[in-house]
């Protein structure tokens, strides 16, 4: 087993020191994901009234309409962007809970790697 040696503040854990900063950067991307979360579902309920959510089809009309939406509020663009790059196209699908997150989480991610 190897020696752990632990100097100064913080908790070693598998040679990495644990201190508050990233701690507090862990919760703080956290929220940011959580209200990625949040606007997403939003979009996506609000769209899904006029568009069905169910069909291939409709899930493409939506998945246009949260580009736009992105296009037209940078807030937005910059939150879903940064959710994507920290929690994964994963936490964002199991977080919204939507029929149409998959391919719309999968069209914004097309659209922010080209």
């Amino acid at each position: 087993m190897p020696d752990i040696h632990q100097y100064g503040r913080g908790d070693n854990i598998a040679g990495d020191k644990v201190m508050g900063d990233k701690i507090g950067t862990q919760i703080n991307h956290s929220q940011d994901l959580a209200q990625a979360a949040r606007d997403i579902k939003n979009l996506l309920d609000q769209l899904s009234q006029d568009f069905d959510s169910t069909t291939p089809a409709g899930q493409a009309q939506i998945g246009a309409k949260v580009i736009e939406a992105m296009e037209k509020d940078p807030t937005l663009k910059a939150r879903v962007v940064n959710a994507l790059k920290e929690g994964g196209t994963t936490l964002i699908v199991e977080a919204v809970q939507h029929p149409a997150v998959k391919p719309v989480v999968a069209m914004v991610k097309g659209f922010i790697d080209a």
